[in-house]
């Protein structure tokens, strides 16, 4: 390739062997002269320098970079995105897939000139059975509005339906590469998880325009958030507090930030904090019950008074109740799984992650 690239897809990876080659072959079949893809490798120890050797010597528009060290989600996207050649840049989880035609799509859309698309996925098992689709906006055909500008940021906000309308799922985000340079990297939100986000909001003071498209076409693979691996109540803490932080920083005012505390609601329902109870009682080394009271109260706490149900049921469901309680949600989800006709806007408990494949 001589020509710059018009768009490149920006992968940063860590210990994502087993699920890199289903990303890649999604991808692959799509490429042409316009396109590239970058890996960027934040230490992996398991098979994926010998996987994307593999690649890139058949390739020559699969580029592979990688640091010895972990860098986190925040630096590793950062360093992929600075690599990158392309007009703009697709941030894709090295465990997501790309549906058919999504490339043809996108390259479309690009011709609108906007400086951030919003795309919609699926939400899929971990062998990638598409259980349903996962919209941002409560809208049926594309929505454009400049974030910079007061009526249309309070439109966008009242359209959200959870945090990936603000940027939280990163494998939904295709950035004109001019746009994210023109602010430096929000250093002080390093492994937070949510530097992309605050780098787009910090730009979005003067002007973001951005596009949302209702269509799916991105697959995200479910039931292997790496967050996790830390504990479910840090992986909590990494949500309400981050979007917390991101009310407090960015919201314009007190309707603003209500706005964004509600999209985090919508993401991490009640019977997740009841779920992660469960765990603080079967693993208290790991698990904290007190840190998880007070994540529990700054989400749900301040909904005013049709919350206050909420706080009931959270400190009084009863423990003995939780096994059969679990039971019937995993019977639920099993029949949602089985009938397609039994959907929902969103996936309650599942927040968009800023990028699977890296730690933070």
């Amino acid at each position: 390739m001589t020509a710059a690239p018009v768009l490149s897809f920006c992968i940063p990876v860590h210990n994502f062997g087993a699920f890199l080659p289903a990303t890649l072959e999604s991808i692959l079949p799509q490429m042409h002269d316009a396109l590239e893809i970058v890996v960027f490798d934040g230490g992996s120890t398991d098979s994926t320098p010998e996987l994307m050797g593999d690649i890139c010597a058949r390739d020559p528009r699969v580029r592979y970079l990688r640091r010895d060290v972990r860098g986190g989600i925040d630096a590793d996207l950062a360093s992929c995105i600075d690599a990158a050649r392309g007009e703009y840049c697709w941030l894709f989880s090295g465990d997501d897939t790309l549906q058919s035609g999504g490339v043809a799509y996108v390259l479309s859309a690009l011709e609108s000139g906007v400086d951030v698309h919003l795309l919609t996925h699926t939400d899929c098992t971990l062998d990638m059975q598409i259980l349903r689709v996962h919209p941002a906006l409560a809208t049926i055909g594309p929505l454009r509005a400049d974030l910079g500008q007061r009526d249309a940021r309070r439109l966008w906000l009242t359209q959200a339906l959870n945090t990936e309308a603000l940027f939280s799922f990163a494998s939904t985000l295709v950035v004109r590469r001019q746009t994210w340079n023109s602010m430096p990297a929000r250093y002080d939100f390093d492994r937070s998880g949510w530097g992309h986000v605050a780098r787009l909001l910090e730009i979005a003071r003067n002007r973001l325009e951005v596009i949302y498209h209702p269509r799916p076409l991105v697959n995200r693979r479910g039931e292997n958030d790496s967050f996790r691996d830390r504990g479910i109540v840090r992986r909590l803490a990494l949500a309400v507090d981050g979007y917390e932080r991101i009310a407090r920083e960015f919201a314009r005012d007190e309707w603003e930030a209500a706005q964004i505390r509600r999209l985090v609601r919508a993401d991490l329902p009640v019977t997740v904090f009841i779920g992660a109870k469960a765990a603080c009682r079967s693993d208290p080394e790991r698990e904290n019950r007190a840190q998880l009271d007070r994540l529990f109260v700054q989400c749900h706490g301040n909904a005013g008074p049709p919350g206050w149900w909420k706080l009931a049921l959270y400190w009084g469901f009863p423990p003995f109740l939780e096994p059969p309680a679990r039971r019937l949600l995993s019977w639920w989800r099993q029949r949602r799984r089985d009938d397609p006709s039994v959907t929902g806007t969103g996936r309650p408990g599942r927040m968009g992650s800023p990028g699977k494949g890296t730690h933070a």
